[in-house]
């Protein structure tokens, strides 16, 4: 047992069965081979980055600016600017972009989420301590749209 509960949009596949793969093709291809299943390799989300914020009183803002799952602005001086947080500062293809909150808490957050509130009560259901997991608004733009490319891919979508 690999440990692995779950895997997270954004996480790299790098082998199945010990077979390097590259494609999804591939993939499928040896997943059909093997129908009693796989054993496979996963770069734990490659591109993502977290930040675990505190705060001294339970309501403090943290200081973020979110715009459904995109982090826009972050307040000079607030808790996420001292812990180093700052907005457009991923990078995707060697170009800055904004960072996209996937996961709170360790609790994922779809990908498809376009609701602020949402995301917003995900990071304030904490008392006094977070965790954010970002990655680069680019590249959860492309996950998302070849996530809904696929048939029913309502069905592989964690609940925000």
């Amino acid at each position: 047992s690999s440990g692995i509960n779950a895997e997270y949009g954004g996480d790299q596949l790098l082998s199945l069965n010990g077979q390097p793969v590259t494609t999804v093709a591939e993939a499928f291809s040896i997943m059909d081979m093997t129908p009693s299943g796989v054993e496979l390799l996963l770069k734990r989300l490659p591109m993502a980055v977290e930040y675990k914020l505190h705060r001294k009183d339970e309501g403090e803002p943290w200081g973020m600016q979110i715009r459904q799952n995109r982090l826009v602005d972050v307040i000079h001086g607030s808790i996420a600017w001292q812990s180093g947080l700052q907005p457009f500062s991923a990078q995707f293809r060697g170009e800055p972009c904004a960072w996209a909150i996937t996961q709170v808490n360790s609790v994922p957050v779809s990908i498809l989420c376009r609701s602020t509130d949402v995301i917003l009560n995900k990071i304030d259901s904490q008392t006094k301590d977070t965790s954010i997991i970002f990655q680069p608004s680019e590249f959860v733009t492309i996950l998302s749209e070849s996530l809904r490319e696929q048939p029913h891919y309502e069905d592989f979508v964690a609940r925000s």
